[in-house]
C-alpha cells in the first residue's frame, strides 16, 4: 500500500508510543526486584516509582486520543493489531516477576486452594488455619504445602471477602498451578483477552474506531495493577463488559444474568441492575423473567456467604465497616457526618450511610427518565460505574480498573485524569516511613481528587464543550 507523508507520520507516531509503553513495561519488569516482599520499605525506590507510573500514564492519555483521531481507516486494522501485539508482550513481560507493593495475590492463591479441596474459605481465618487451631487434616496438610503464601495473607485474622464466582476461579488457578503466582497471572492475562475482544465489540457496535482499545491495552496503570500487580478486577469486568455488550443488543434477561454473576466476584455489579430494570417497568414478562433470573443466581451466589457466621471476623463486614482508602469522598462524608456526631465509631458508620445515600440518590437520578436509546442505556450503566467508584471509601488505583475499559467508549477528560494521579496513592507507603501519614490522608489525597472533581464539574457545567471534546478525541 502506498501511503502519503501523513499516514506515513502517523503510523511513525503510533510505533513510537507503543515502543515506550513497551519500555515502560521492561522499566516495570526490572525494577520490580527491588520491591520483592523480603526488601525493606527504606530501601525501596518509592518516589522514583510514583514518578514513572504518573509520566507514563500521562504521555499515554494526553497522546492517545489525538492520535487516534489522525488516524486513517484505510491503515486502523493493521494498527490494531500492533495495539494487541504490544499489550500482549507487555503483560507477558511481568510473568516471573514479585509485585510492587501489593500482597493481595497471597489472599487469591490461598482462597483457590481452600476452595480447590472442597473447604469453605469462609469458614476459617487464615491465621487460625496456620496456627493449626482449626480445620480438618486436609486443611492442615494443605496449609503445610503452601506454608510460604498462607504467611505473607494480609489482614490473615479476617475471613474472605471474596464471593463463590471469584472463588472457583481463584480454584481454577490453583488447579492449573498450585500456590503459583504465574499461574493466577495466566488466568488473569486470559480475561483481560476477553476484555478486550468485548471492548472491541463494543467499539464495533457504536461504530467508533477499535484504537480505541488502546485507551485500555496500554495503560500503564492497568499493566502495573493487572498484569504486575495481580489484582482480580478482570474476573469482575468481563462480565460487567459482557452485561453492556448484551444491553446494546437488546437482551434483558441475559444482561441481568451476567451482572448477577458479577456480583459473584464483587457485590457492586447488583447495582447496575437497577439500569435494566429501569427500561422494563412497563414490559412486565420481560421484568418478571429479569428478576427471577437475577434472583435465582444471586440466591446460587451468595449461600454459602449467608450461611457462614458474618461476625466481626468476616472480611464482608470488615469492609462495610472499616475499609477506606485514597477516597477524598469518605473525607467529605466524615467530616459533614463530624459536626453531628462526636463518637468516632458512630461517626464512621454515619459517613459510610451517607455515602451510600448519596450513591442511591446518584442512581435515581441518573434512571429517572425512561429511554428505549441502548445507546443510552450503556451510557447510564457507565455513570453507574463511575457513581460506585467515586462515591467509595475505597479509590485505589485497581479499583479504577473498573472505569479504564469504559474509557475507551466514554473518553471523560476528569476521570482519564484520574487515570494520570492515582498512582500518587503509593505515596503513603513513603510518607508512613517518615511518620507523615496525615500528609498523605489531608495532603496527597486532595491532590489527586481535586482536579479530577473540579474538571469533571466544569464538564458538567459545560456539557456542549465537553461532548465536543469527547467526540473529536481531544483533552
Amino acid at each position: 500500500m502506498n501511503f502519503d507523508l501523513s499516514t506515513r507520520s502517523v503510523s511513525t507516531a503510533w510505533i513510537c508510543l507503543g515502543l515506550f509503553i513497551l519500555g515502560a513495561a521492561i522499566v516495570l519488569r526490572t525494577t520490580a526486584p527491588l520491591f520483592a516482599y523480603e526488601a525493606p520499605f527504606a530501601s525501596m525506590p518509592l518516589l522514583s516509582m510514583v514518578t514513572f507510573y504518573v509520566t507514563a500514564t500521562a504521555v499515554l492519555v494526553f497522546t492517545l486520543p489525538k492520535l487516534i483521531v489522525q488516524t486513517p481507516g484505510q491503515i486502523a486494522g493493521k494498527l490494531l493489531i500492533f495495539v494487541l501485539l504490544i499489550g500482549l508482550v507487555a503483560r507477558v513481560a511481568q510473568f516471573g516477576t514479585p509485585t510492587i507493593i501489593e500482597d493481595d495475590y497471597n489472599r487469591y492463591l490461598w482462597d483457590g486452594a481452600v476452595f480447590a479441596i472442597g473447604e469453605s474459605p469462609f469458614q476459617y481465618a487464615p491465621l487460625d488455619v496456620l496456627e493449626s487451631t482449626v480445620g480438618s487434616p486436609e486443611l492442615r496438610a494443605l496449609a503445610q504445602q503452601g506454608e510460604h503464601v498462607l504467611e505473607r495473607v494480609n489482614h490473615p485474622e479476617i475471613r474472605t471477602i471474596y464471593p463463590p464466582v471469584l472463588q472457583a476461579v481463584f480454584a481454577l488457578s490453583h488447579i492449573l498451578a498450585p500456590f503459583d503466582l504465574d499461574g493466577w497471572r495466566a488466568v488473569l492475562l486470559l480475561f483481560e483477552l476477553g476484555i478486550a475482544g468485548l471492548i472491541l465489540r463494543l467499539l464495533g457496535q457504536l461504530n467508533r474506531s477499535p484504537l480505541w482499545l488502546a485507551f485500555y491495552w496500554w495503560n500503564p496503570l492497568v499493566l502495573k495493577e493487572i498484569a504486575n500487580s495481580a489484582h482480580m478486577e478482570p474476573v469482575l469486568m468481563l462480565p460487567v463488559l459482557l452485561a453492556s455488550y448484551l444491553i446494546l443488543r437488546a437482551r434483558p434477561v441475559w444482561s441481568s444474568a451476567c451482572l448477577a454473576l458479577g456480583a459473584g466476584v464483587k457485590i457492586w455489579p447488583l447495582l447496575l441492575c437497577s439500569v435494566v430494570w429501569r427500561e422494563n417497568l412497563r414490559q412486565f414478562r420481560i421484568l418478571i423473567a429479569v428478576l427471577l433470573a437475577t434472583g435465582f443466581i444471586c440466591l446460587m451466589v451468595f449461600l454459602p456467604v449467608v450461611t457462614s457466621n458474618l461476625d466481626e471476623s468476616s472480611g464482608f463486614v470488615a469492609f462495610a465497616q472499616n475499609w477506606k482508602a485514597s477516597s477524598a469522598a469518605i473525607l467529605v462524608s466524615e467530616w459533614v457526618t463530624g459536626i453531628f456526631v462526636s463518637q468516632p465509631d458512630t461517626q464512621a458508620t454515619a459517613a459510610r450511610l451517607l455515602l451510600g445515600i448519596a450513591l442511591l440518590i446518584s442512581i435515581a437520578l441518573i434512571c429517572y427518565r425512561p429511554t428505549e436509546d441502548s445507546h443510552k442505556i450503556l451510557h447510564r450503566v457507565f455513570l453507574v460505574v463511575c457513581a460506585i467508584y467515586l462515591l467509595s471509601p475505597s479509590q485505589t488505583p485497581w479499583y479504577f480498573v473498573w472505569i479504564a475499559p469504559f474509557l475507551c467508549i466514554f473518553p471523560v477528560r476528569g476521570l482519564i485524569l484520574a487515570s494520570v494521579l492515582l498512582p500518587l496513592h503509593y505515596l503513603f507507603f513513603f510518607l508512613v516511613l517518615h511518620d507523615q501519614e496525615q500528609l498523605y490522608r489531608h495532603g496527597v489525597v486532595w491532590v489527586i481528587w481535586v482536579p479530577v472533581w473540579a474538571l469533571l464539574m466544569f464538564d458538567f457545567l459545560h456539557p456542549r464543550s465537553a461532548s465536543l471534546r469527547a467526540t473529536d478525541g481531544a483533552m
